[in-house]
């Protein structure tokens, strides 16, 4: 199942061990206004391919910037849900308060 995700992108690494190549997201987004056990942002690690990073590069100087992230919902470890980034569109450029 493919979701669309409007992220705040923070950061990003990436690895290569012995050819065997990836990446993570960090983000973060709003928590749900009508939760009351949460408050403030929700910070979430995505995993990405190894490309994605180079493409974040480009826009290394406004990060952190909102992002759409078209992602893949996949079962992690215990059960959880987890995402896997496999498209990155940036939005519209944010100023940056000084």
């Amino acid at each position: 199942m493919e979701n669309h995700l409007n992220l705040m992108i923070i950061g990003a690494t990436r690895y290569d061990i012995d050819g065997n190549r990836g990446g993570s997201l960090w983000a973060y987004s709003p928590a749900e206004a009508d939760d009351d056990n949460r408050v403030g942002n929700e910070v979430m690690k995505i995993t990405c391919d190894y490309k994605h990073i180079d493409q974040l590069r480009n826009h290394a100087d406004r990060l952190p910037a909102m992002f759409t992230v078209k992602a893949q919902m996949k079962a992690g470890q215990g059960g959880k849900v987890t995402f896997k980034a496999l498209e990155l569109k940036p939005q519209e450029p944010i100023k940056k308060s000084a």
